[in-house]
């Protein structure tokens, strides 16, 4: 056996479970993937109840055991119909191999008689190339069994020339003779012969036209045989005989036709709805597909189940987003071409290979180029959506651009004006102003310069970490001199609080120093602004099993509902905060310098703002000295 996926082919006959255990033990050892094919026929529903309970064993065992369970419900029961289901759904998935069972089909109607499924192996085996038929014995049947028990293949073909064709129509002609018999003492032998058109019907419903004809004829002998005095003999004595067996070789001939020509309706309607089927299914897929590697799995896919071949796609670079945009096909050779047509233009080909011979109708060509169309309009509009936002990114892009541009001239702005304004007065009213106010105009302008030159060490600070052109450098480092650098950054805007530290200076954490004392730094300029003066202000590091917390407590007003992730943002300053307070920029940088050291950062009220950023331990080690509580 190869190594593709195998098809087990299951209905309600009895042999369900039989064929799902076999093909378990089978590929228990391999590990091969498997699929079972119900069947559901219309005959099915005659099933006994011992073997519907087989068939839900089977699948129930199947299921639990990996198995894809497919289900298929043909609305005909004819054998050339079902090994149609079986071939497209063995050329979908891949399969290399086929398990039938050699029970009827459901389809006969009296003991000894009907079509077997696996009658159709030799046919199986020309519309599948390359994919083994196995059938597997029933071991209550030791009359059919092969030389080998188990897995078994044969060309057991049913021709016109087989036993299987013609046991049927000689089934028909032998229970209407026994029926004729039993009522030919109370009625007219003239009106046995309707009797045998009964039977002639029911044969062209099954068969076609030929067997049919064959049976009429035989029909007509064997009235004339038994029936018709003489008894035993091919000479009637009375003429009007003759007329009765032309007036029911018309009959029966006109009654075969019609019954044919009813039964290829039939499977004209049922063709029509396997391939209504086959686009409903499609548009399905596509509906959720949401890449172009999506849109082509369901496109194959759909190719597969309703025609049974391969179908290839090629796709015109820059159609489509996925990874897809462009498949290398090698030239079409004898494969059938269908354009993927859309609004814009051409998005592709399908090509189509490894189609059988009885498929190759301008029904089934319609379908192809039906399902090609379905594709490329799911491509179009997976593109429209795809350009849709690209639109929509370029525009909110070009919006925060803007308001970015807004903020920083507007925070620029002041100071500079601030700047301009005490050095006019200055350079023009200098001999009439005291040298008082010199100083604190001269005062005034290095605050301004200092908040200018802070405004612009924080937005290149922010443009180095949100770029990735700051890569942290992370050692275990001590928290004292942590909090020391940060207390010596901050000690002007900390002069009015009182600072309480809640910290272990043994401690060692794992960090970037520099950016660290940054965040630090950053949280406790943001508390002093937004704290009374006098209030306490109190600096947490805590030491936990998989990280380390440090947090900043202020006894401001604390946080509006709706701030605790708004504060994060570049520029958000607190609509009640003073004017001028903050750059709006301390806190962002806070929370990439978090990200950076693939931790967090958040922000709460409880008497105040609490600020909490947890850093991780790096992995598979901890710290050096021990961790205090």
């Amino acid at each position: 056996m190869t190594a593709g996926p195998l098809l087990v082919c299951v209905m309600a006959d009895g042999q369900a479970l039989q064929l799902v255990r076999q093909a378990h033990r089978s590929l228990g050892e391999v590990g091969r993937s498997w699929r079972v094919l119900h069947l559901d026929t219309v005959s099915a529903r005659q099933a006994t109840p011992a073997q519907r309970l087989d068939l839900e064993e089977a699948l129930a065992l199947a299921q639990r055991e990996g198995a894809r369970l497919v289900h298929s419900s043909p609305r005909i029961n004819a054998g050339e119909h079902l090994v149609a289901q079986i071939a497209q759904q063995a050329l979908a998935d891949g399969a290399s191999d086929v398990l039938l069972g050699d029970r009827a089909t459901g389809t006969v109607q009296w003991p000894g008689f009907g079509v077997k499924l696996s009658d159709f192996t030799g046919l199986l085996g020309r519309r599948m190339p390359g994919v083994q038929v196995h059938v597997l014995v029933a071991p209550q049947q030791p009359q059919r069994t092969f030389e080998l028990p188990g897995w078994t293949s044969g060309p057991r073909v049913m021709g016109r020339w087989s036993w299987s064709y013609w046991r049927l129509p000689l089934a028909a002609l032998l229970l209407c003779t026994a029926l004729c018999e039993l009522i030919a003492s109370r009625l007219h032998p003239i009106n046995l012969i309707l009797i045998y058109l009964v039977g002639v019907l029911y044969v062209a419903l099954k068969r076609d036209l030929m067997s049919s004809v064959v049976t009429l004829l035989g029909a007509i002998l064997v009235f004339d045989w038994i029936f018709v005095a003489p008894r035993w003999s091919f000479k009637p004595t009375d003429p009007q005989y003759f007329f009765t067996f032309a007036i029911a070789l018309c009959v029966g001939l006109a009654v075969s036709r019609l019954a044919t020509r009813a039964r290829e309706a039939a499977v004209e309607a049922l063709a029509v709805a396997d391939r209504a089927q086959s686009m409903s299914l499609l548009a399905r897929s596509l509906s959720t597909a949401r890449t172009s590697d999506e849109i082509v799995e369901a496109l194959q896919h759909a190719v597969g189940r309703g025609v049974g071949a391969k179908g290839d796609v090629l796709l015109v670079e820059g159609s489509s987003s996925g990874s897809s945009a462009l498949l290398s096909l090698p030239p079409a050779g004898d494969a059938c071409c269908f354009e993927l047509q859309a609004a814009g233009g051409s998005l592709g080909e399908l090509r189509v290979t490894h189609l059988p011979a009885q498929r190759q109708t301008a029904e089934d060509m319609h379908l192809l180029q039906s399902l090609a169309n379905q594709a490329a309009l799911a491509l179009d509009r997976l593109n429209a959506d795809l350009r849709s936002r690209q639109a929509a990114i370029q525009a909110e892009t070009e919006r925060v651009r803007n308001t970015l541009l807004a903020a920083i001239s507007h925070d620029f702005r002041t100071p500079l004006t601030a700047i301009i304004g005490a050095a006019t007065t200055v350079m023009t009213q200098g001999r009439q102003i005291t040298a008082e106010q010199h100083d604190g105009l001269l005062h005034h302008m290095l605050d301004q310069a200092r908040r200018l030159q802070s405004l612009t060490s924080d937005l290149l600070d922010l443009a180095r970490l949100q770029d990735g052109a700051v890569n942290p450098e992370q050692e275990w480092c001590p928290v004292g001199e942590l909090v020391r650098d940060a207390l010596a950054v901050t000690r002007g805007a900390l002069e009015s609080h009182i600072v309480e530290l809640q910290v272990v200076e043994d401690d060692i954490v794992w960090c970037d120093a520099r950016l660290v004392t940054q965040a630090m730094s950053n949280l406790l300029l943001n508390a002093a602004q937004h704290s009374p003066a006098g209030s306490s202000i109190a600096l947490a590091v805590q030491l936990q099993e998989d990280a380390w917390m440090l947090s900043v407590r202020d006894q401001g007003p604390g946080l509006a509902p709706g701030q605790e992730r708004d504060v994060f943002n570049k520029f958000y300053r607190d609509p009640a905060a003073a004017a001028g307070t903050g750059t709006g920029l301390g806190l962002a940088i806070c929370e990439v310098v978090a990200r950076l050291h693939g931790g967090r950062i958040a922000a709460r009220s409880e008497r105040g703002a609490v600020f909490e950023m947890c850093l991780p331990w790096p992995k598979n080690a901890h710290p050096p000295l021990e961790c205090t509580e």
